[in-house]
C-alpha cells in the first residue's frame, strides 16, 4: 500500500486539524497551536522494533520459568520464580496486590509483545489481514500497563535492600527479565506508530480536508457522520471527545486522594534491617536507602513513590478545574503538564513491585522475613486510579471550552 506524501491529522492534545508530511528522515514537527510533537522520525525503524519485540517475547519464557532470585541465611536458601511473587502475595492475604502484579508483569507484557510482533511481521511480509488494526490498537493500549521497565527498577531496589542484610543471587530468570526490560525500551524508542498505521491503511489526505473528527485509536481523520461508528482502520468507536471526561477524572482523583493518606501513613512493608523485622512507610523506606548510602536509589524512589503521585493529583486537578472554568490562561503549559503526567504516572508502581520481588525469598524465621504492609494495596490503588484519571481526561476540551467561554 502506498503512503501518501502528506496527511491531515488532529493534534491529540488540542484537537487542531493540520497537514503534516510523512517521515523521510530525522524530521521533528510540532502542533502549530500547543507545540505537541506530531512527527518524530529520528531513530525509528520497524525492522529493529520487530526484532526487539520478538526477542522480548521469546525471552519472557525463561524469565517467567527459570529461577529468578536466590537468598541464603543460616545455612538455608530460598529461591523464587517470577510467578511466585503473585502467589506469595495472594497466600499472605493481599489478593488485590497479587492480581495487580500478575496483570502488569505476567499477563500484559506477553500480550503486548505478541500483538506487536504479529502486526510488524505481517507488515514486513506485505500481508494486510483485517485483524491488523484492532490488534495494533490493543498493543498500544497495553503500553501503559505492560510494566517490564518499571518492574526492572523495582527489582534493582529490592536487590539493593536485600543485599545489605543477606547474600542475594540474580538467577537466569532475572537476567532474562532484565534483557526483556531493556529490549522493551528499545521497542518503544524505535517504533513509529504513525507509519505503522499508514501501512495498515492510508491516512486521510487530499482531497478530504475536513471538517471531520479524529479516531481516538489511530488518529485517522474521518467524516463528521462517523461519530459513534467504528473506525474502519483500528475498530475503535469514534468520538469527537471523550464522554464525561472531567466528571470521571474528578471522581477518580477524589478516590485517589482518599486512599493517598493510608497509603503514606501506614507501613508499606516489613523487611529485616540488622536481623530485626522493621516496618517502614514510603518515606521511611527512602530514609533507609539514604542511610545505606544508596542515594541514587533513594532519590529515584522519592520521585517515583512520593513526588509523582502528588504531581499527578495536583497537575491533573489544575487541568480539570481549568476546563470547568473555561480558562484560556496558560493552555500550552497545562497541555505540557498533562503530557508529562501521561508519561510518568506508571513509574509510581516501583514500591509495590519491590515488595513483590523480595517476599518469596525472605521467609526464613521470625527474625528474617519480608512482608507486605497495610499501605501496599491502597498505594497500588492510588497509582492505578491516577493513571486511569489521566486516561479519562481529554486535554482537547480545555482548548474547546477556552475558545467558547460563554457556552
Amino acid at each position: 500500500m502506498n503512503e501518501s506524501a502528506t496527511a491531515i491529522i488532529g493534534c491529540p492534545s488540542c484537537g487542531l486539524l493540520q497537514r503534516t508530511a510523512h517521515c523521510t528522515g530525522p524530521e521533528l514537527a510540532y502542533c502549530g497551536r500547543c507545540r505537541t510533537p506530531l512527527v518524530h522520525c529520528a531513530g525509528k525503524s520497524l525492522d529493529v522494533a520487530l526484532a526487539c519485540a520478538s526477542a522480548t517475547l521469546l525471552l519472557l519464557i525463561p524469565a517467567m520459568c527459570a529461577p529468578f532470585l536466590t537468598t541464603s541465611a543460616f545455612g538455608a536458601t530460598r529461591s523464587s520464580i517470577l510467578p511466585s511473587s503473585a502467589s506469595a502475595l495472594w497466600q499472605e492475604g493481599w489478593p488485590l496486590l497479587g492480581i495487580v502484579f500478575a496483570l502488569f508483569v505476567l499477563v500484559f507484557p506477553p500480550l503486548r509483545f505478541a500483538a506487536l510482533s504479529a502486526v510488524l511481521l505481517a507488515i514486513r511480509v506485505g500481508a494486510r489481514p483485517r485483524w491488523l488494526g484492532p490488534v495494533f490498537r490493543t498493543a498500544n493500549t497495553l503500553q501503559t500497563w505492560a510494566m517490564l521497565d518499571v518492574f526492572f527498577v523495582g527489582l534493582a531496589v529490592a536487590y539493593a535492600r536485600l543485599h545489605v542484610s543477606i547474600p542475594v543471587t540474580i538467577d537466569t530468570g532475572a537476567k532474562c527479565f532484565i534483557a526483556c526490560a531493556v529490549l522493551s525500551l528499545v521497542v518503544r524508542a524505535t517504533l513509529d506508530k504513525r507509519r505503522v498505521w499508514r501501512l495498515i491503511a492510508a491516512d486521510a489526505g487530499p482531497p478530504f480536508a475536513g471538517p471531520g473528527i479524529v479516531c481516538p485509536g489511530c488518529d485517522r481523520l474521518l467524516p463528521k457522520d462517523a461519530e459513534g461508528a467504528h473506525c474502519p482502520r483500528c475498530g475503535a468507536r469514534v468520538r469527537a471527545r471523550r464522554a464525561d471526561s472531567v466528571p470521571r477524572t474528578m471522581a477518580l482523583l477524589l478516590a485517589a486522594v482518599l486512599l493517598y493518606f493510608p497509603a503514606n501513613l501506614y507501613p508499606i512493608a516489613t523487611i529485616p534491617i540488622d536481623f530485626r523485622p522493621t516496618a517502614y512507610t514510603v518515606l521511611g523506606g527512602i530514609i533507609d536507602l539514604s542511610k545505606s548510602r544508596l542515594l541514587g536509589l533513594a532519590l529515584l524512589v522519592f520521585c517515583a513513590s512520593f513526588a509523582i503521585p502528588i504531581l499527578k493529583m495536583a497537575g491533573l486537578s489544575w487541568c480539570a478545574v481549568s476546563s470547568l472554568r473555561r480558562s484560556n490562561k496558560g493552555l500550552i503549559g497545562k497541555t505540557r503538564v498533562y503530557r508529562l503526567l501521561e508519561e510518568i504516572g506508571r513509574w509510581s508502581m516501583i514500591d509495590p513491585f519491590t515488595i513483590a520481588c523480595f517476599i518469596p525469598v525472605m521467609d526464613f524465621n521470625v527474625l528474617l522475613y519480608g512482608r507486605a504492609g497495610p499501605a501496599a494495596t491502597p498505594f497500588a490503588a492510588v497509582v492505578i486510579l491516577t493513571t486511569l484519571a489521566v486516561k479519562c481526561f481529554d486535554p482537547r476540551q480545555m482548548w474547546d471550552r477556552a475558545a467558547h467561554p460563554g457556552g
